[in-house]
This record gives structure tokens, sequence and C-alpha cells, in this order.
């Protein structure tokens, strides 16, 4: 591998025309499936030792589509989340299992030789329970240079646009500490800023006469906005400029070198793709845009890679990086076709949007803090992450939505609910790479890829897929020993019945002062579960959800129905827990009552 840093602009000619060609192939592929490389190949992962190469599911990662999968879902109470998993449980029979089975699916993965190098861990809130690495380090380096190694926990792959989760995780940052807000706008910080409020029709065919009569203010460009690609910002801007259109001819593609002042002059000139705030438009420029907003925002004259070195990676240890060093240069994957994407150098410009490199041990480092921000090294606290895990578009698909940067995809769990999954993929023509996690299922997902095989959402959807049932059975029983059984005041005169069933938690009694509460509430018409018990995602505190779900099985009835009134100072639905099992105890503070549990039996 090559360790002199290699810039856009000084790659050799034939490079830039594969690069330019990849990057369009690379949208084809985002629409319709297609792979960059050798007769754009589309493959999609089916079953644990089955790859389908013809461009059929054969039923998906499910085993059936979405749509055949979802049922109408109910409204599940909500349960307390970060459940960590022992070395012990790690061992018990379904995490054994499914490691088993991700471990033959994984290999068979490999055997289509589309592969280079894959590094995949599974991550629960602790820490990993499933490592492993396939192919090669260096696979463009041949058996006469000595025995290939294959990689590991501590390489480094380019991450590509995971680069921008941690661009996103730095205005967080910065926003913690007060220096800047979701809305403020770029101009706050760039004060030269300046984009292009006009129409296409004007800018092509009026001179932007239009545009610039306009008596009103262009509302703004903001943080929130950039970081969710809600902004309407081009793609990738300067624009590739193919003279030959509709023919692709390599001697008349036109690419200008993306430097800073390049990038701003040409968001001032072209319009915007659509209006902020009316449909996501993927922007690598909005990206580049927002590292320099908070390199400016941060009052410092480093760089962004220096910014964020000092904010997050130094914070964390983390050994990731920007750039090829002899430092780290015998830890860097490099691919089989086109090496010198190994140490091509992302440059100050595009850095926020795709220059990082990373390890499957750093992954994993920021996965723990995601899914546990009250960890004691974790950079954003529970509010903090709380806010940041919002959906601020959904598609009409009803299955996907757009955060920031977040790509949220609901998956279906053991019981048929939908659940988010926060993710951020990366695409660098021969890297490719899938961070994926969901506080609710108490589990995140990292495959990181070099080679031509391009699909690294199908390998983590199915990772997921494997793990998900192990995950569930740990959470159940978890729930089970915690917050289920028979509950029984010392004058006998208060019971409650909780059970853990459907994936949540459910009061089936509950008699308080010899007043049936579920009788009382229910009224005549029966209540075929109970009432969920609800945590409010404070240690061992839940509220009973008095209130019932809508004929569609919908949450509001239920939400509207917490908090209703008070007895003894405290909510009449507020249920606390406390002490170890098998001393557990029950505590409804509005009847001062105290329940124990009753022929409670480690399962």
């Amino acid at each position: 591998m090559s360790q002199n840093v290699r810039r856009m602009g000084w790659l050799p000619t034939v490079t830039r025309i594969c690069f330019v060609i990849g990057v369009f192939l690379q949208i084809a592929a985002v629409t319709g499936g297609a792979l960059w490389w050798n007769g754009y190949l589309r493959m999609q992962v089916t079953q644990p030792n089955e790859v389908d190469v013809h461009g059929q599911a054969n039923g998906g990662w499910f085993g059936g589509s979405q749509s055949q999968r979802r049922s109408p879902s109910a409204c599940h109470p909500s349960l307390p989340t970060a459940i960590p998993v022992s070395s012990q449980e790690a061992t018990s029979l379904p995490f054994r299992l499914a490691s088993r089975r991700l471990h033959l699916y994984l290999k068979s993965v490999m055997t289509l030789q589309h592969i280079d190098s894959l590094t995949v861990g599974v991550v629960a809130p602790n820490g990993l329970i499933f490592e492993r690495s396939y192919g090669y380090l260096r696979a463009n380096e041949t058996e006469e240079h000595g025995a290939r190694t294959a990689p590991d926990t501590d390489s480094l792959y380019r991450i590509a646009s995971i680069s921008k989760m941690f661009c996103a995780l730095e205005l967080m940052v910065l926003k913690q500490k007060g220096v800047l807000g979701w809305d403020d706008p770029v101009d706050r910080f760039l004060t030269n800023f300046t984009y292009n409020n006009g129409d296409w029709r004007d800018h092509l065919y009026t001179n932007g006469d239009a545009f610039s009569a306009s008596p009103q203010s262009p509302p703004p460009i903001t943080l929130r906005q950039l970081a969710s690609h809600m902004s309407g910002v081009g793609r990738d801007l300067p624009p590739i400029l193919i003279k030959s259109w509709p023919k692709i001819d390599p001697v008349n593609i036109s690419v200008e070198i993306r430097t800073k002042e390049a990038i701003l002059k040409s968001i001032s000139n072209l319009p915007l793709v659509v209006p902020q705030y009316s449909l996501p438009v993927y922007s690598n420029t909005g990206f580049a845009l927002l590292g320099w907003t908070l390199t400016a925002a941060a009052n410092t004259t480093s760089t962004y890679a220096d910014l964020v070195h000092r904010d997050v990676f130094e914070p964390l240890n983390l050994s990731s990086s920007f750039n090829v060093t002899n430092h780290n240069a015998h830890r860097i994957v490099v691919p089989s076709t086109a090496p010198e994407m190994a140490d091509m150098d992302g440059t100050d410009a595009m850095n926020s949007a795709g220059g990082q490199y990373s390890s499957l041990r750093d992954l994993e480092t920021v996965m723990k803090t995601f899914l546990v921000p009250s960890r004691s090294d974790s950079l954003l606290s529970p509010y903090s992450m709380r806010e940041w895990l919002r959906p601020l578009h959904p598609f009409s698909d009803d299955l996907t939505e757009i955060g920031a940067p977040w790509e949220i995809r609901k998956i279906i769990d053991s019981y048929g609910r939908p659940r988010r999954w926060y993710g951020k993929g990366g695409n660098l023509l021969v890297y490719q790479s899938k961070f994926n996690f969901s506080p609710e299922a108490g589990f995140g997902v990292v495959v990181l890829m070099s080679g031509q095989y391009q699909d690294s959402e199908a390998i983590g959807l199915r990772v997921v897929e494997i793990y998900q049932a192990a995950f569930d059975h740990h959470i159940a029983h978890v729930m089970t020993e915690l917050y289920a059984g028979q509950w029984v005041s010392e004058d006998k005169k208060s019971e409650a019945v909780t059970t853990f069933l459907h994936g949540g938690l459910w009061v089936v009694k509950m008699v308080l002062n010899g007043t049936d509460i579920i009788k009382m509430l229910a009224g005549p018409v029966p209540v075929s579960q109970g009432f969920g018990l609800w945590s409010t995602g404070k240690e061992d505190e839940f509220r009973v959800g008095f209130g019932r779900g809508g004929v569609d099985g919908n949450c509001f009835p239920i939400v509207a129905s917490l908090d209703p009134f008070y007895a003894r100072d405290a909510p009449v639905d507020l249920v606390l827990f406390e002490g170890a099992a098998p001393e557990r105890v029950m505590k409804v503070p509005s009847v001062g009552g105290e329940l124990r549990r009753r022929g409670w039996s480690q399962q």
C-alpha cells in the first residue's frame, strides 16, 4: 500500500474516471439495486446458508416480505432499556445458537469472492457478544509477499458516510456545551454564507431575475436541516458535468476539485433541490458545510478533523483517524481492487461527509455509549441522546424514516412489533459499512467490509434477524425476574399480579385496600390482558396505563390517561419496585401500600 497521501486532484486520470463512474452507479444502486462492479451484479442475502445472486429475495431477511410479516400492532407498554448481557448469559443456548448461525451465514457470504475482508460485531449494552473477521487485511498483496493476515477488531476500515454520524455527534457535543443550537442558521457562524433561494426555471431561463427581485428574506439553512438532509442543498457540489449526456463518455466528464471555496460558490449559485423541510435530499455537500460551521462555532483555528479528535476521539480513547500515518498504516484494510482508495485523502472539504477511518473496537465503544448514555464515559447525557434519537421525516412506506443523520428502519421483533433501528451506512466504492442499533431491542450491529460487493445493509439486516430472538428471550427473562409475579400486602387487603406477555409487562390483577381497580376501571367491557405497565425510563419506576388503546390499537387514549389524579401526594398510577430477587417489593404510593412477591423461584 502506498504511504503517500492522495488528494482527489492528484489521482491518475483512469482512477478519477473510475471514481466518477462509480459515484454515478452508486446512485443507481440506491434506486435500483445495481452494483458498481462486474456487470452490476445484484445480490440479496436470504437464508443463513443461502445467497441469491439472481436479483430475487426468496423470502427476504424474515422469510417473507415486510408487508406479509406485519400485522396490526397493539399498543405495547414501553420497557426499560439498556439491559446488559453477562458473560454467563452470553453463553446461554439462544445466544450460542445465534452465534453459530451467524458464523455459518457470514462464511457463506464470503464464498461469493466479491468480498475482500469482512468484520462483524454484535454489541450488547456492556460490549461485544459476537465478533468475527474474515478475508484479508491487505487483499492487494499476494502470497509471494508472505502469509496474508486477516483483519481483526482493531483493523481500520474507511467508513465513508458513517463519518456523518460522527459529525452529528460533534454537533450534539457542542450543543450540550451551549456553544450552538439545533436551529441556529449557518450564517450565524459563516457570516459570508449565501444560497440561491430561487427555482430552476428562473435559474435556467430568466437569469435568476425572479429570485433577485423577491422582497422576502430567504428562510435560513440551519444546523438541524444539514444534519438531517432537510436543507435542500444538492448531493455533491460542484456537480459532475457530463457533456455527452445521455451518453457517458469519460473524455467528456468534467470534475471540479471540491475545495471549500468551490463548494460555497456552487451553493450560492445553484438553486436548492427542494425547499427546506420538504423532502430529504441526501447531501455530502450539506455535511461538508456542517463540518465547517461546527469548526467556526467552536471558535478554533484548527480543522474539522482536529475538532473531532479533541471532542470525540480523545475522550473515548479511539484510534479513529482521517488519514493514513506511519503510526496506523499497518492496521489499514486495503482492497484488491482500487487499493489507492485506502489512503486517498478526503481533505478538510469532505472529511465530515466521508473521510473517516474506524475499527470495530472504536465503533463498539461509541455504540455502548449510545445504548447506555448514562455510562461514565458517554459524551452525551441521556437527555441529549433522547433528543437526538428522533425521526424528522417519515416516508410513505411506513418502514423508513430520516433522522439527524439517522437512516431509520422499522424492523419487526419476535412479537410482531415494529421497532425503530437507528443507523448509518457508508459506501465508498470498495469500502462498505453499516452501524445499526436499537435501544428498545437492546443491541446493535457493526458491519465493516471491503471489496466489490456493496450491500452492507443486507448483511446488517440479516445479523439483526439472526440475533433478534436471542435478545428478545433475554429481555423476557430479565423482565420476568424483576417485575413479574404475585404481589401481596402483609394485611392481605392488596394484591397485584403482573406478567410478561407479548413483549410487554401487564397488570392482570390489582386489588388495592379491597377495591378491584381493574374491574372498577374496565366497566362492563372486560380488559383481555389487563393494563400495561409502562416504564418511565427511570430505574424501577412504572405507570399503569389505565386507559385503553383505540379501536385500531393506537396508543393515544393510553397516553392521554397517564398521570390522571393523585392520592397521598402521589399519582394513582405510579408503581415502584425495589430490592433484589427473590425479595422484591412492589410499592403503590397512592395507597401507602407495600406488596411483597409471593412464591417466587429463580427460573
